[in-house]
């Protein structure tokens, strides 16, 4: 058996009946109830030296100690070092004259594993990263199998099991502020009720709890919740609720008479899929700071920042504004930005000059949380205006265009999806459908047709949708038509009106270019300097109409490709914005 398990790979539990098991997880036999006695005796206080008269007091615990208890407990200790593999340091159970030592190493026992869990889930939730806390609590409480040291008698095992049961609900506890955090308000209120439920003066539940039933809408129950908890503390303990719970209890008394902060945020996105990296990001993203989101038209900004603002929104409880900037097809003014921003606040009188509008702006987010969300921003001058100043807030902005930036700004730009990445979305836009998308050759066609953009796998997994007595290869073969790749094709008109003449001719004339070319190539295609060429490119991709994968390289996209070599003459001859 030793040989099998190998050394420093038992997992001991105390978190339930106390066990010993092997790396499979198959449970050790242990033998009756006394062996167990003295194995949960050592464990608790491991790596330490535990006398035998404490061994033998905890193994007959209320009954008459025999003559031979200290010869059984030699028989028990030799079962264990029989069952139980060695240490990775030695024996696992050493002994001196009047004593033994269980070894165990890190992360063997189950308390010691929740320990850690829980210490790197209080590190995540500091540092604003509410869903990795989540992960980590959710860990830390499964190891759980019923009430620490069960049915072992004796007041150690009783004191240890209480202490490790107010561990639980601490846990249990961080788990709903996490959750809370992370915008999940009805898993934190399940888990509040139960912890007010099973530890009436618990305060801290009820004080989230208040919260959470108020952030939801249920504002009764809140203010019944702390009447309820104000009179158990009354009653049990004479005091009064601490200030947290008597601020919350405020701020839900007062939610009629103030106005009700905004939720503007557009449905989230079902099924989102990908942006696993940029996502973990966002969630860090900090109060006070400014997040963009550049990539190609069709790429997913706008997805992305919707789906991570409802992740962010119960950080952020004054209110979440969602403003479409329209910046690539009818801009909005930054002073038509900010009236319509002034309005949300419940502002009637707007004041007629733009830098009196910005500066009310500024004061009121000054003393909010608010989460800002600017969609298709064209430049910095637009956004500017409209930015928080020293505050708690958040705002999120996505553009087509990178030529520009804003002070101290964090941008993340989207690149295209992988072709797995691609699959995944390809199957969850589609819907049940999914039994025909498995034969691999027109699956393989449609996600190259679509090119890793997630606005075409859209388009082409609606297409598929909506027609039920077509398979893969239908959809296959009907984007290898002009129809179909129009459909698929993302929309330019808006980015190309913001070129300069130049590039509006060297967008559709390097269209007949290979994919990936270099400034020589474009500059004699072009019949122009390579400097005079490279500003043009330059142009181009800082609308993303062109993406330079190396110094002095330059690839286009290929439906965007396609698009500009079928749409000359109608683009060409559009109206210069």
């Amino acid at each position: 058996m030793r040989s099998r398990l190998g050394a420093g790979m038992l997992l001991f539990h105390v978190l339930g009946p106390t066990e010993a098991r092997d790396p499979a997880g198959a449970v050790l036999e242990l033998g009756a109830r006394k062996p167990v006695t003295v194995l949960a005796t050592l464990l608790l206080h491991p790596n330490a030296w535990v006398r035998v008269g404490r061994l033998i007091e905890s193994t007959w615990h209320e009954q008459a100690v025999p003559a031979s208890a200290e010869a059984n407990l030699k028989t028990y200790i030799c079962r264990l070092r029989r069952v139980l593999p060695p240490a990775p340091s030695g024996s696992r159970i050493d002994s001196r004259p009047g004593a033994y030592r269980l070894r165990v190493e890190p992360g063997e026992l189950d308390a010691d594993q929740v320990a850690g869990q829980a210490s790197a889930a209080r590190a995540a939730l500091a540092g604003g990263d509410p869903h990795t806390a989540i992960t980590l609590l959710t860990a830390a409480l499964a190891h759980w199998r019923g009430r620490a040291f069960e049915d072992l008698p004796g007041t150690d095992f009783q004191a240890a099991a209480d202490r490790l049961e107010e561990t639980r609900r601490e846990l249990r506890e961080t788990l709903a502020e996490a959750q809370l955090a992370a915008g999940e308000t009805q898993a934190a209120i399940g888990i509040l009720r139960g912890l007010t439920t099973d530890d009436p003066l618990r305060e801290g539940a009820w004080t989230h709890l208040v919260r959470a039933l108020h952030a939801a809408g249920r504002r009764a129950e809140a203010l019944a919740a702390f009447r309820q908890a104000r009179r158990m503390l009354a009653e049990e303990l004479g005091v009064d609720p601490s200030p947290a719970l008597a601020q919350a209890h405020q701020q839900a008394l007062t939610a009629d008479t103030a106005a009700q902060p905004r939720r503007e945020l557009p449905r989230d996105i079902p099924g989102f899929t990908g942006r696993g990296a940029e996502l973990s990001a966002l969630d860090r993203a900090a109060p006070g700071g400014t997040v963009v989101l550049d990539g190609m038209t069709g790429v997913g900004k706008t997805a992305l920042a919707i789906h991570a603002a409802h992740r962010l929104s119960a950080r952020y409880p004054d209110g979440q504004f969602f403003l479409d900037l329209r910046g690539h097809t009818d801009p909005l003014t930054p002073a038509d930005a900010l009236a319509r921003l002034l309005r949300g606040l419940g502002h009637t009188a707007i004041p007629a000059d733009a830098d009196e509008c910005a500066a009310l702006w500024r004061s009121e987010l000054s003393r909010r949380r608010v989460l800002l969300v600017l969609d298709d921003a064209a430049d910095a001058d637009q956004v500017r205006p409209l930015l928080p100043g020293p505050s708690a807030s958040l705002t999120l902005i996505t553009t087509r265009t990178r030529g520009w930036r804003l002070p101290g700004e964090t941008r993340y730009p989207l690149t295209l999806l992988s072709h797995n990445e691609s699959a995944s979305l390809f199957h969850t836009a589609a819907g049940p459908r999914e039994q025909p998308l498995t034969a691999l050759s027109p699956l393989t066609a449609v996600l190259t047709a679509c090119a890793g953009l997630p606005a075409a796998l859209h388009a082409a997994a609606t297409r598929l949708a909506v027609r039920p007595l077509w398979s893969t290869a239908d959809l296959a073969d009907w984007l290898g038509t002009d129809r179909g790749r129009d459909e698929l094709a993302p929309e330019v008109t808006g980015s190309y009106r913001r070129l300069s003449a130049g590039a509006r001719v060297a967008f559709h004339t390097l269209a007949t270019l290979p994919p990936e070319f270099e400034l020589r190539q474009a500059a004699q295609h072009l019949g122009l300097p390579q400097p005079e060429a490279r500003h043009l490119l330059e142009e181009l991709t800082d609308h993303h109409l062109l993406d330079a994968p190396g110094a002095g390289r330059f690839r286009t996209h290929p439906l965007i490709r396609d698009r500009a070599r079928r749409t000359a003459r109608p683009l060409s001859n559009a109206r210069v914005a």
